[in-house]
């Protein structure tokens, strides 16, 4: 059941849940000092460039962080399990040199002197990406030390923002400063397992990561899709608004996306699980899977109502004034976590029956409706065009992944 307490989705959860509120209490402290000492104005350009780079970030993930756990779970032994995790380390740290170089010349087109320091700094963020050990903890369902990291990390964040942050032109530090406390204790963390371990041998290989960049290639399409959808949005309102807005929308985005996360971790902490007993019995797995998502489906949708009922004094909090724009903005995306978590179901299939192919099909069909309605209603409308947009984005890819998965 889902609620019992010594289950592996109950510890995972549990884990997840306390890494999310991590999040949260950080976000209800730096988020206000951001908003009020940098302008709304200077806030929606860190959440862009945050954005922009969070998309590229998915360039150095490789889809790993979706077949990664897997990988890890159906190795044999600790020789095997330490060459898969050399060989995603080295297409990784490979993968953001290569997507911060490649980035250059683009840096430099942009017009917006502020926009482009901020942009610059914001790329250590792709180290933090490619050193992160998720993938590996959840294969080895031990998600409690992924939430250690994040509370220490945010903790040395906050602490930074508090110390550096002094006006409106140290805005390039915040995206820094958060990029920078991640890599640092990601790094400890991977230095520590290789040298406790009397096995590891961590090796680079160019010809490996050729192979790895092909193996894994309907996984990435798939992953870039999904996360342009997510993260995109800002990209899109920054065509249609002004920086005004933009800082507006952001603040009410940045709640939302920590609840859009809910979803995510609900998978994040049943995939190794799932795997494990549907290789056992379908039954069994299709059990498991369905007392979940109701699980899963009353705790978004009790989340939304809380949110949306609260959406002004959540915004007064973080802004430390009343944004009417703000309010109603979050009260729209309230609903998103519970919209996603429709997918619920139909993602966990398809990554445990290895259906890239659909999976891919299906993401890339939700990106295309998002970028269609998404510039059609942000135009037509601004903030409020894109966050209706962003709402029948999540329905559009519950149905086209059921659709996918039932079409013989």
């Amino acid at each position: 059941m889902p609620f019992d307490i010594k289950s592996i989705f109950s510890k995972n959860f549990i884990n997840l849940t306390l890494n999310q509120c991590v999040n949260i209490i950080a976000t209800l402290i730096y988020t206000p000092i951001l908003f009020q000492i940098l302008g709304e104005e200077n806030f929606g350009l860190i959440q862009l460039a945050f954005s922009v780079v969070i998309i590229l970030s998915i360039f150095v993930s490789y889809g790993y962080n979706l077949n990664g756990p897997i990988k890890i779970v159906q190795s044999q032994d600790a020789k095997k399990e330490n060459l898969i995790i050399s060989e995603i380390l080295n297409l990784r740290l490979t993968l953001s040199v290569l997507v911060f170089v490649i980035s250059i010349p683009f840096l430099y087109l942009q017009s917006n002197i502020i926009y482009q320091k901020i942009l610059i700094f914001s790329y250590i963020i792709l180290l933090a990406e490619a050193l992160n050990p998720l993938f590996y903890l959840q294969g080895i369902n031990k998600i409690l030390p992924q939430s250690i990291l994040n509370f220490f990390s945010k903790s040395i964040y906050v602490i930074l923002i508090i110390l550096f942050i002094r006006d409106a032109e140290d805005a390039y530090l915040a995206n820094f400063f958060y990029g920078i406390s991640i890599s640092f204790l990601f790094l400890i963390f991977w230095m520590k397992l290789f040298l406790s371990s009397s096995t590891f041998n961590y090796r680079f290989s160019l010809k490996k990561i050729i192979i790895n960049l092909k193996e894994n290639l309907h996984l990435f399409l798939s992953s870039t899709s999904t996360h342009f959808t997510v993260n995109g949005a800002l990209i899109i309102l920054n065509l249609f608004v002004s920086n005004q807005e933009l800082g507006r929308f952001s603040l009410a985005y940045k709640v939302a996306f920590i609840l859009r996360m809910i979803p995510v971790f609900f998978i994040q902490s049943i995939l190794q699980h799932a795997t494990e007993i549907k290789d056992k019995s379908k039954e069994k797995f299709h059990k498991f899977l369905s007392n979940y998502y109701k699980f899963g489906l009353l705790t978004t949708l009790i989340i939304a109502i809380i949110t949306c009922f609260f959406s002004d004094f959540i915004i007064e909090i973080f802004a430390d004034e009343k944004i009417d724009y703000s309010s109603k903005i979050l009260s729209l995306l309230s609903f998103i976590p519970f919209l996603a978590m429709l997918n619920f179901k139909n993602v966990v299939y398809m990554l445990v029956n290895d259906l890239k192919s659909k999976l891919n099909k299906a993401t890339f069909y939700t990106l295309l409706l998002f970028l269609i309605n998404s510039l059609i209603l942000t135009n037509l409308y601004g903030g409020y065009g894109l966050a209706y947009s962003l709402l029948l984005t999540e329905i559009f890819s519950f149905l086209i992944h059921y659709f996918l998965i039932n079409r013989k």
